[in-house]
């Protein structure tokens, strides 16, 4: 151990090295952060991979600032260890903790969460050569503020009424598995006691936003007009203040428990999850900003006498006790009626349709759907063409798979049945009479695939219908229609 000690030493000195060599290099607030950075983006902690050596010696800078600031540890020590599996491969991670006791005798046993990631990507090897993913913005930046906060805090433990549990998460690229595991395990802190939750999470291109995001400030009642009013006194720009938990970063298990998340955020500018992601192209004076920002809306919401979820956000978490989200859909392609007594299938004609959909999310991987759509769909035959004007309402389940770029992207397909009811429609020039033209309901099972990026989901789905649509007793005719569909999640 002690000579594994004396490698990270050294590495952490030649890192440095390179920083102090600068003629540039900025000193005070500034000058803190870019030498946190450019230790945990360094190319000898290799992306900081999970279960890597670079993981490991970014675990141990941040513990050992932790125990020099005189923050206590979560336990015997500053780690929350999980022991990962992964198909056949077993992988060691852990979360780095600390704990600084509130000054208020009445609002200490509450807490407040600060967190951000300290995993990145690791590195790939191609042709022989090994391609370095240093993760300086996602996320060595936001550890760098994390950890200027824990100096402040320490260093003036007056100004936190409530306590404040600093948290560097694992695992956060492979599917939020750090902060979900705290959740799960944790066994110090009553979850009903936990306030607030804020995750500093790509916090290095304040400039390039033009401003600092603050996605699920909504969340805590009365926390938009907080944060706005201390940004004026502040002198700093807010971008998008939303009420929704960011699905993408460690606010989303908080989230999902009825905690009230708020995700620190300027946007991706940076070369998000390449290479070209490096220390020297920061922007410290941005940083050194939002970390005095970031004191005072801490310290003031540490104070507050009493923390709770806004009505909105209770809302939510009562009608699905996970997370729930609405959203706008959109599908094209082509409808067309099957007769399969004998053996003749009708051409196909245009169809559309749009509305809103609505989703719950159940677990990481499953969530159940339904959505409303105007439908307008039909068939072209021997007899004629044949559209409708309907309204649809599928659901089922959602599976996400593959997940990739932590919960960012990834697969699914669903599954269910459709309800559909005809308003209105023509068979050639004749205006069909519903129901004794044409069946008025429709029963059929709903399939789909495809990929989803943040928000958005994209992909193909099938429509079978099971209600036999003919009017003639002696033969059988169903719809079948095939789209493409994008679908935007709020």
């Amino acid at each position: 151990m002690k000579v594994l000690y004396l490698l990270v030493i050294v590495i952490h000195l030649t890192s440095w090295a390179g920083v102090w060599a600068r003629e540039d290099n900025p000193t005070g607030p500034a000058g803190n952060l870019e030498t946190h950075v450019s230790v945990l983006a360094s190319d000898s902690l290799e992306g900081r991979g999970l279960g890597t050596d670079g993981a490991l010696h970014a675990r141990e800078y941040i513990s050992r600032f932790f125990a020099s600031a005189g923050l206590e540890p979560y336990g015997e020590s500053y780690y929350q260890h999980m022991d990962l599996k992964f198909s056949l491969a077993r992988v060691s991670a852990a979360n780095v903790i600390g704990v600084l006791p509130g000054s208020d005798p009445s609002l200490k046993h509450e807490y407040i969460v600060l967190g951000a990631h300290y995993d990145h990507l690791g590195y790939d090897l191609k042709d022989d050569e090994q391609i370095i993913y240093p993760g300086a913005d996602d996320n060595a930046s936001g550890v760098a503020v994390l950890l200027e906060l824990v100096r402040y805090f320490t260093e003036n433990p007056q100004t936190a009424g409530r306590s404040i549990i600093f948290i560097a998460f694992d695992a956060e690229e492979s599917g939020l598995i750090g902060s979900e595991f705290f959740l799960k395990n944790d066994q110090r802190f009553s979850k009903k006691h936990i306030k607030l939750m804020i995750s500093l999470d790509m916090v290095g291109m304040y400039h390039a936003n033009e401003g600092l995001d603050l996605r699920g400030m909504g969340t805590l009642d009365n926390g938009v007009a907080l944060a706005e009013r201390i940004a004026r006194e502040k002198e700093l720009r807010l971008g998008r203040v939303t009420s929704g938990v960011a699905p993408n970063t460690d606010t989303r298990p908080f989230g999902s428990r009825g905690i009230p998340a708020i995700h620190a955020f300027t946007g991706r500018n940076s070369p998000y999850h390449k290479p070209e992601d490096t220390w020297d192209l920061l922007d410290y004076q941005g940083m050194a900003l939002i970390t005095d920002y970031m004191k005072q809306l801490v310290s003031e919401i540490s104070r507050l006498p009493e923390l709770k979820p806004s009505a909105n956000f209770q809302t939510k978490e009562a009608m699905s006790g996970s997370r729930f989200s609405a959203g706008i859909l959109l599908s094209t392609g082509t409808n067309h009626h099957r007769y399969p007594e004998t053996y003749f299938r009708a051409r196909n004609v245009f169809a559309i349709n749009t509305g809103i959909s609505l989703q719950m999310e159940l677990t990481r991987n499953y969530s159940i759907y339904t959505n409303l759509l105007y439908d307008y769909n039909g068939s072209q035959s021997k007899e004629g063409r044949l559209l409708r004007h309907s309204m649809t309402i599928p659901f089922g389940v959602n599976y996400s798979f593959g997940q990739v770029v932590g919960n960012d992207a990834g697969f699914y397909a669903s599954a269910g049945g459709f309800y559909r009811t005809h308003f209105l429609g023509r068979s050639s020039d004749n205006r069909l009479d519903f129901p004794q033209d044409h069946p008025k309901e429709e029963w059929g099972i709903n399939l789909g695939t495809g990929i989803r990026i943040m928000n958005v989901q994209a992909g193909f789905t099938w429509r079978r219908g099971l209600t036999d649509l003919s009017a003639d007793p002696s033969q059988e005719v169903y719809s079948n229609g095939r789209y493409f569909t994008i679908n935007y999640r709020f």
